[in-house]
């Protein structure tokens, strides 16, 4: 039996020794939209707790549509021209419309990348702006939040009449979910902005599939209300990149409604914890680099028992992503010592080296990936370059029977312990093109 592994714009083959099956955890069975722009469509048509876009927008106003920068796989070139109809049927012009990627804290676009994000029409008709989390020039502070967090925002974005968020929504390891006001804030909000908003992770609330009680969830939302935006556009992905469903309105309850969604779609119930895990980030863009394609290895390894072992496919074509992380990988020893760090002084990227480590101090990780393996390393991780060798390893260390787990996009599951009620999560899914027989 062999499986076929997303790992970068490709796929890895892991050929399993004779026996071994392992239990797939994956989406539930949803079948796609055959025709996803008019999917779209009917989410606009229908909009969840504001009235239609042509409704609310009026000719000669300025309208920013906020669009995620190229390490989300979101298909905004099926967003923008519904949405740029939906103004034009309000007399809102092209020449009145500007896009501004939402960036955060990483790295700026180069134009090719642009035109794949939008497409290469819609990219000609608009203006379109890099977010800028460094630059003062191009902030604005609009207030604080409850928790002290000051909020900087894209001046562009606030001094625009309207503004549209787009994105999609997945689990997301600090604040439950991706999509909503995370367009805005982190999206196109200043660096000390984001940084204040981070450091909350150290919050054991901070979780991926919650936003009651989560902290950086609720100060996001009160980021946000500070500048709310008029209209929301988000879709659900499968891990191919499928349309299962889009959700519009307002940035809150049309979010919700979308959470609710990947809640039934994308939990991955177990009956027991794993002795192995095979995984992959889910492929480019997921696996872009290690601050990506961390996201789901902290997703997998909450299938694994105690002294569990994750096999983890990676491309990080881009390195690390972060300068800081591989700096504080480095640097400190333990988890523990980075956290200390961390409370003292709170800084992007290094928390990534810090939740590494704190994983690899729980669990044995086998990194398939393209970094160097001194980088590898200092993260707390082994390099694997032969994945059929350290599997096999591992079968015999575990035992006759071990239990094992194959996860093909862990950046979009989030396992969870089964509680012995019925749920509309399982471990079920497309099996068919990822699994086979020889």
């Amino acid at each position: 039996m062999t499986l076929s592994v997303p790992y970068g714009r490709n796929q890895r083959v892991l050929n399993l020794p004779s026996g071994v099956h392992p239990q797939v955890l994956s989406a539930r069975v949803e079948e796609a939209a055959a025709h996803p722009q008019a999917a779209i469509a009917q989410a606009l048509l229908h909009p969840i707790g504001t009235p239609r876009l042509r409704e609310i927008v009026q000719p000669g106003e300025q309208v920013a549509i906020i669009v995620n920068d190229v390490t989300r796989l979101v298909h905004s070139d099926w967003m923008l021209p519904l949405l740029l109809a939906e103004l034009a049927a309000a007399g809102v012009a092209d020449r009145d419309v500007f896009v501004v990627f939402a960036t955060g804290t990483h790295r700026a676009h180069s134009q090719k990348e642009q035109e794949e994000i939008l497409g290469p029409e819609i990219a000609r008709r608009l203006r379109l702006y890099d977010h800028d989390a460094y630059d003062p020039g191009k902030l604005v502070m609009i207030g604080t939040t409850s928790r002290g967090t000051p909020v900087w925002i894209n001046r562009r974005v606030f001094e625009a009449d309207r503004v549209i968020l787009t994105g999609e929504i997945i689990f997301h390891l600090i604040a439950g979910y991706s999509g909503g006001r995370k367009s805005l804030v982190p999206g196109v909000a200043g660096q000390e902005t984001i940084t204040r908003n981070h450091s909350l992770i150290l919050d054991p609330h901070c979780e991926a599939g919650r936003l009651g009680g989560n902290p950086a969830h609720e100060d996001l939302m009160e980021a946000c209300r500070l500048a709310p935006p008029d209209f929301l556009l988000n879709v659900i992905l499968s891990s191919g990149g499928r349309l299962l469903k889009a959700v519009a309105g307002h940035y809150d309850l049309a979010h919700q409604a979308g959470c609710q969604f990947v809640d039934e779609v994308f939990r991955a119930e177990f009956d027991q914890p794993f002795d192995v895990v095979i995984a992959s980030a889910g492929g480019f863009p997921l696996d872009i680099d290690l601050r990506q394609a961390h996201k789901g290895m902290e997703n997998a390894c909450r299938a694994l028992g105690e002294n569990g072992a994750l096999l983890y496919f990676a491309e990080c074509s881009e390195g690390s992503g972060s300068r800081a992380c591989e700096e504080w990988a480095s640097k400190f020893k333990t988890a523990v010592e980075m956290e200390r760090e961390l409370r003292k002084q709170f800084q992007i990227g290094a928390h990534k080296a810090y939740w590494l480590a704190r994983l690899a101090e729980k669990h044995r990780i086998f990194l398939m990936s393209e970094l160097p393996d001194a980088l590898v390393r200092a993260c707390r991780l082994t390099p694997c370059h032969d994945p059929d060798s350290t599997f096999a390893a591992l079968l015999d260390e575990k035992g006759s029977t071990p239990r094992v787990a194959f996860i093909p996009s862990a950046g979009f599951i989030l396992p969870c312990l089964s509680t012995g009620t019925p749920s509309s999560s399982a471990m079920r899914g497309e099996t068919s093109d990822v699994v086979s027989s020889h």
